[in-house]
């Protein structure tokens, strides 16, 4: 089941397209299959599609061991981990569903997996080498860079001799973190960044 999960997940929206799709139409093999095939083609059509031809059974021997709640939420568990919780929430909406408490069910999955993003990024910048914590007083000095999958704010100065600094301030402009880190260091921050762009946004 668990291996299920992850091939539908890496298919992202088309996956999650054809399982409801299979789940729903009461349709079964082929048919359930030609109805999908559009959305998992994309700019290829139907021939695109037939590569996710493969999963189809095991979508349906999953389905015949769970309902569709327990594995849509398995599936946005795992890209919870690796896409924007935005992007996820947006799809959600999309998704042709009846039960419209399970878009509410599916887009709290999503969320949960926001709760501990600050922390994880503070872990980070606490690892950056040199990495010393600022005063609070430099904070209104910084510039918003870039904004986290929870809402946290990812802020940076450079101060009047060239110290490169970064914060992190919550949902309401206030201070979470602080820190800097001297020359040195400075390309270490940067590839910190970079990171956490990547990871978190």
């Amino acid at each position: 089941m668990d291996e299920v999960v992850k091939k539908v997940a890496a298919l992202g929206l088309p996956g999650v397209i054809l399982v409801i799709t299979i789940a729903t139409t009461g349709l079964t093999g082929a048919a359930a299959l030609i109805a999908a095939l559009a959305f998992l083609g994309g700019p290829a059509g139907m021939l695109g599609g037939i590569a996710v031809l493969g999963l189809t059974s095991l979508i349906s021997n999953a389905l015949a061991k769970v309902i569709l709640e327990s594995f849509l939420i398995s599936i946005y568990s795992q890209r919870r981990q690796t896409e924007p919780h935005t992007k996820l929430l947006k799809e959600i909406d999309f998704l042709l569903l009846f039960d419209l408490n399970l878009k509410e069910r599916l887009k709290a999955t999503v969320k949960t997996y926001t709760a501990n993003i600050a922390k994880e990024v503070m872990v980070i910048l606490e690892n950056v080498p040199g990495m010393t914590r600022a005063h609070h007083r430099d904070f209104i000095s910084s510039h918003p860079i870039m904004r986290l999958r929870d809402g946290t704010v990812v802020r940076t100065w450079k101060n009047p001799v060239g110290v490169d600094h970064v914060f992190l301030g919550d949902r309401n402009d206030r201070m979470i973190y602080g820190g800097f880190v001297g020359w040195i260091h400075s390309e270490g921050l940067q590839q910190a960044l970079t990171r956490i762009r990547r990871d978190f946004t």
